[in-house]
């Protein structure tokens, strides 16, 4: 099991070292840079050259990303490009509320993917399963963007009771948000763990335990439910690492002042340490969700736990 999580954590700080070098590198082939977002489009190239001296631009991109590195390794995100602000105190608000999002989300999410999940694997395939599934599916494909217009146009055009702005954080602004997020993501999940429920209900040893005679609430608990536990964790974590990237969308169609709205700003501003501090925590959540899924599938399936 060490050996496991030493090298599952060495490949996962090795995957990270390699988005940060991509992301460092996407930034400085795209158009512009800091001082020139910073001073618009009619700035002098003295100005700019001066603004760049300032920040650190004219530097060779090599010698910057070290920089960078080599604060982050010390615990620094570094400063931001645009207002020289550290990064850490300009990403620790929005950090905040995406957090509450994603929180929310889940706490209605996980309880719901399981009722209908299980629920659909333990009753009979029939005409009311069928049109559950269908409409999982649906939503599991209609992209995040379209699914937040439809509610925008439904609760807060048609009929005005949500606001479709969500520039503050409380119970009103974080409806829809939420919303469009669980919509989209309970049919991925639920379908998962109905796959995952059916799967143990179709092998062996739950054949056995029936034939023995127990009592079908007793077999459903000692021996399927347990078992299905390590590929619902995987889609769990799959899930989650899919919320931490399509909250970007999610918070930029309402406003809604997180993480993703943040990302969005950096990226326009060209202010890489801010993007490289984003996206890093966005794949150090997906790297650690994965973890903690491999290790939940492991101690609860016997069959993984002996191959250690």
């Amino acid at each position: 099991m060490s050996r496991m999580i030493v090298k599952r954590v060495t490949v996962g700080i090795v995957t990270l070292w390699i988005a940060s070098v991509l992301i460092f590198v996407a930034m400085n082939v795209l158009p512009g840079n800091a001082a020139t977002a910073a001073l618009g489009r009619q700035v002098t190239p003295q100005a700019q050259q001066l603004l760049s001296r300032e920040l650190g631009l004219n530097q060779p991109v090599i010698v910057r990303y070290g920089h960078w590195a080599w604060g982050v390794l010390h615990g620094q995100l570094g400063k931001s490009a645009v207002n020289s602000v550290p990064v850490t105190s300009l990403i620790s608000e929005p950090l905040v509320h995406t957090g509450i999002l994603l929180l929310v989300t889940l706490v209605f999410l996980v309880p719901l993917a399981l009722l209908l999940g299980i629920g659909g694997a333990l009753a009979k395939r029939g005409g009311i399963d069928a049109a559950v599934q269908a409409v999982m599916l649906v939503f599991a494909a209609v992209p995040e963007f379209v699914v937040g217009t439809v509610l925008i146009l439904l609760f807060a055009i048609l009929w005005p009771v949500l606001p479709s702005v969500a520039l503050t954080v409380s119970p009103s602004t974080l409806a829809l948000p939420v919303a469009t997020l669980l919509l989209v993501s309970l049919g991925y999940l639920a379908r998962m763990v109905r796959a995952g429920v059916r799967n143990v209900l179709d092998s062996p040893h739950v054949a056995m335990a029936r034939l023995k005679g127990l009592p079908e609430t007793k077999v459903i608990r000692r021996h399927v439910l347990p078992n299905c536990l390590g590929p619902s964790a995987q889609a769990l974590a799959a899930t989650i690492a899919w919320l931490a990237g399509g909250v970007v969308i999610v918070e930029e169609l309402f406003g809604y002042p997180g993480m993703g709205q943040a990302l969005v700003d950096a990226v326009q501003s060209r202010d890489a340490p801010t993007v490289e501090a984003l996206t890093l925590l966005i794949a150090g959540v997906y790297i650690v969700g994965n973890l903690a899924a491999d290790l939940v599938s492991i101690l609860s399936t016997p069959r993984l736990r002996a191959r250690l």
